[in-house]
């Protein structure tokens, strides 16, 4: 008899944990679809050695439209290529960064920007600049990478005119 009350005890407890977890998982589904959020469902791909040339992601930076930048960046061991971004009244800056050998990470200090750069991978962000950001950002790797991995950092500068 204290067997079987024991095995039922066990039973209501698993009846519990799936409970819970069950609804956890309903909840999850539903934030997530109330507020939007859904995985990358594709990844742009790419060849180190072309990006070692220079022939896929030309570093740089250009005003596509009034207010929105496009910002190609380069890691490489120590170095982020260019290592100084200017743009003027941004209102969304897109973020194109790969690496040509070693994984990096990419974050802006002070700022929700914040990711993985993978080499053979594009790795791409876009940012609502919000009105109140003016003057210089530090960007930094975040993603240790060798021995010079405190010299890996660069400025973002933005002018409100």
């Amino acid at each position: 008899m204290a067997e079987k009350n024991e095995l039922m005890q066990e039973y209501i407890w698993i009846g519990i944990i799936i409970a819970m977890l069950t609804t956890f998982l309903v909840i999850l589904g539903y934030v997530s679809e109330a507020k939007g959020f859904d995985t990358p469902s594709s990844a742009v791909t790419c060849d180190v050695r072309q990006v070692r040339k220079g022939e896929i992601l030309t570093p740089g930076v250009k005003e596509v439209a009034p207010g929105i930048y496009e910002v190609n960046l380069k890691a490489r061991m120590w170095a982020w290529i260019p290592n100084s971004i200017e743009v003027v009244n941004p209102k969304k800056i897109i973020f194109k960064v790969t690496s040509e050998d070693v994984v990096h990470g990419f974050q802006i200090v002070g700022t929700p920007v914040n990711f993985m750069v993978f080499p053979g991978y594009i790795a791409e962000i876009q940012w609502e600049v919000p009105e109140d950001f003016e003057g210089t950002y530090l960007f930094v790797c975040n993603e240790y990478c060798g021995l010079g991995h405190d010299t890996m950092w660069g400025q973002l500068i933005i002018k409100r005119e």
